[in-house]
């Protein structure tokens, strides 16, 4: 499965002050995915979910066609895309990190993948906001998917539903020059060797982002 675009309830005008370049259409190409901002409004979702905001969908290829959905997340299965070149953006962002979803249920949800084809590529266990969660990753074409999920997990729970997306970053310290108040202090990320920083609430944007230095290869 490969991911094509990715549809957020984000005014264009949010993404450009983030230092993206965004063309007259609410189009934003980053690395080889296309991001269609079309304004604040509530997602495509599971029923009775009455969030607004945030990434609501992803058209992704090498699929069946008939599928609307995996395991709550919606989907619209298209074509392999051409390809644009993606053009530079100015907080020097040059492709998706990963993308984080999250569910009350990890069994539940790996099952679902797997019936996409999506494999289980390793996974940890780690503390986020005080709460022990576990995580679990895949690879959609050339994207990191990082699947959050409760130890215990819930199966009766909620469906698995977009979380944020964190991108590579060639210059962090200028995007975060770039950027101001919008974004947080550099930190320290949990990959070794790597520090990320997140946009703040002022930036406007619905969609949780960080931004983070490239993957540091071991020798």
């Amino acid at each position: 499965m490969d991911i094509a675009w990715l549809e957020i309830a984000d005014s264009p005008d949010v993404w450009r002050r983030a230092g993206f370049v965004v063309d007259e259409n609410g189009r934003c190409v980053i690395g080889t995915v296309e991001h269609r901002l079309v304004g604040p409004r509530s997602p495509i979702g599971s029923a009775g979910d009455e969030r607004s905001g945030g990434l609501a969908r992803w058209g992704v290829s090498g699929i069946d066609p008939s599928i609307t959905e995996i395991d709550g997340l919606s989907t619209l299965v298209v074509d392999a895309p051409d390809r644009r070149p993606p053009p530079q953006h100015p907080n020097g962002v040059f492709r998706i990190d990963h993308l984080v979803l999250r569910t009350s249920s990890t069994p539940r949800t790996v099952t679902a993948f797997a019936e996409v084809g999506l494999e289980r590529r390793g996974g940890r266990t780690t503390t986020s906001a005080g709460d022990q969660v576990d995580m679990t990753f895949f690879w959609a074409g050339e994207i990191l998917l990082e699947l959050v999920g409760p130890p215990q997990p819930d199966v009766g729970g909620p469906e698995c539903r977009f979380g944020g997306i964190a991108y590579a970053t060639d210059d962090l310290d200028g995007a975060v020059a770039l950027l101001g108040d919008l974004s947080t202090t550099p930190v320290a990320a949990v990959q070794a060797g790597r520090r990320i920083t997140a946009l703040t609430a002022a930036a406007g944007s619905s969609l949780p982002i960080a931004f983070m230095t490239p993957h540091v290869r071991s020798h």
